[in-house]
């Protein structure tokens, strides 16, 4: 079933603004999507301060990014139809204030336990970024969906490569408790500027949030995720690797089959009767995997000690290097997608991007073992061409399939297939 014309730009339930106030939503949805994606990005290469500073292994380090991976699993979920339903003010601003909270929780306590209650909450504010797509297309007129798609992906990714050197710079000169409590002053100033500049909407009666079914939900992606993550620590014959993850694919049918017959459903299942639609979903599969070999995968490598047989024993700063041309080439491919995706189907230029992720993983395998810096740098620049390119096709196609009403559902139907996409095993660890 495709959806006609009429029904993706039914009229919208939000007031366009002036012309006077598009360049401030425009600039401070940026802001958003840039802050939103440069202190997560900037955990990536600190790797070995939280190993020295909390005294970790690396498994534990790896449930560190377990536990943002699982929060923003319900971000992805949670938000994006808040935004439907309250208003992309509200949303928005709530979602800044969890990152606030998440990053506090560990600046004020210097703990293990609380750096991964940090790290979850964080993550349930971590889509907040995501949702410019809303904002910008419920409240400019014409063509706002390009608009949207490209200036979201355009901050997010000019804001995760500030974050990859960011990181590095700033804990020369201050400690982990100062880093983390200097980011939630960063995202409270954001917040603030979030509920002055975007338009209050009347809250939209025709959209209902089920409770029920946003936890049914999160329940079965958490157990999938904890599931996929223990494969890695215990191996994917461990029963209890294979018990979680047989528990959240079980769940995920009961909720699917519910889902079908509720009044308020979380997502409309009848849109995947869309071609469009199941085939962005299927799409969507290639860009987590990617995101993961670049932002875990990689720093682990380029920070092992020379001794073990491989790696460069890198510091933070310089895995930040090793990895800014992902950013910066995808921020720029991420508009030259929108260009392209004008021109023909958004899906089109998420292929392209795909294939360039393909590319990516080429160059890495085919100069192991014994990579130098360079074959990581030309592996960086192709990975970015992909991530920009298949995020803006992503977004773009389920954009034009959903009507303006639900866009939020159709950000979070993205959003999850590749956070379960990104799901990564965590690390064996003797230690």
């Amino acid at each position: 079933m495709e959806l006609s014309a009429e029904q993706v730009d039914r009229p919208p339930t939000e007031q366009f603004v002036s012309s006077r106030g598009r360049v401030p939503l425009i600039a401070v949805t940026v802001v958003i999507g840039f802050t939103a994606a440069a202190v997560t990005f900037m955990l990536s290469p600190l790797l070995p301060v939280l190993l020295r500073d909390f005294q970790l292994t690396v498994g534990d380090v790896a449930w560190v990014f377990t536990a943002l991976l699982i929060g923003s699993g319900v971000s992805t979920i949670l938000l994006p139809r808040l935004a439907d339903v309250l208003g992309d003010r509200t949303a928005t601003a709530l979602g800044l204030v969890f990152l606030a909270i998440g990053a506090a929780i560990p600046g004020a306590v210097h703990t293990y336990p609380a750096l991964l209650a940090g790290a979850s909450v964080m993550g349930v504010g971590a889509a907040t970024g995501q949702l410019g797509v809303g904002v910008l297309r419920r409240h400019l007129p014409g063509e706002s969906v390009r608009t949207a798609v490209v200036v979201t992906q355009f901050a997010q990714a000019s804001g995760s490569g500030v974050g990859l050197v960011a990181g590095g710079i700033a804990l020369s000169h201050i400690s982990m408790q100062q880093f983390f409590l200097s980011a939630t002053g960063v995202y409270l100033v954001v917040a603030v500027l979030a509920w002055l500049v975007i338009p209050s909407s009347p809250r939209d009666r025709t959209v209902v949030f089920g409770l029920g079914n946003v936890v049914g939900l999160v329940a079965w992606l958490v157990l999938l995720l904890y599931g996929i993550n223990t494969a890695g620590s215990e191996g994917v014959t461990s029963p209890k690797a294979i018990g979680f993850a047989v528990a959240g694919l079980a769940g995920a049918v009961v909720w699917a089959l519910l889902e079908k017959r509720s009044q308020a459903p979380v997502f409309d299942l009848a849109l995947i009767r869309s071609g469009t639609v199941a085939r962005t979903m299927l799409a969507g599969l290639t860009i987590g995997m990617a995101i993961q070999s670049v932002t875990f995968l990689i720093p682990f490598y380029v920070q092992t000690p020379n001794a073990v047989g491989y790696g460069f024993g890198y510091d933070a700063l310089s895995t930040g290097l090793i990895l800014l041309p992902y950013s910066v080439v995808g921020a720029v491919a991420g508009i030259a997608g929108g260009v392209i995706a004008a021109r023909t189907r958004p899906l089109v230029v998420a292929g392209i991007g795909a294939v360039c992720h393909a590319v990516a993983a080429l160059v890495l395998i085919t100069s192991m073992p014994g990579a130098s810096a360079t074959s990581f740098l030309v592996a960086a620049c192709v990975y970015g061409v992909g991530s920009g390119m298949v995020g803006v096709g992503l977004f773009a196609s389920m954009q034009s399939c959903v009507p303006q009403n639900l866009t939020g559902m159709g950000t979070s139907m993205v959003g999850i297939i590749v956070t379960i996409s990104g799901a990564r095993p965590r690390p064996r660890c003797a230690g």
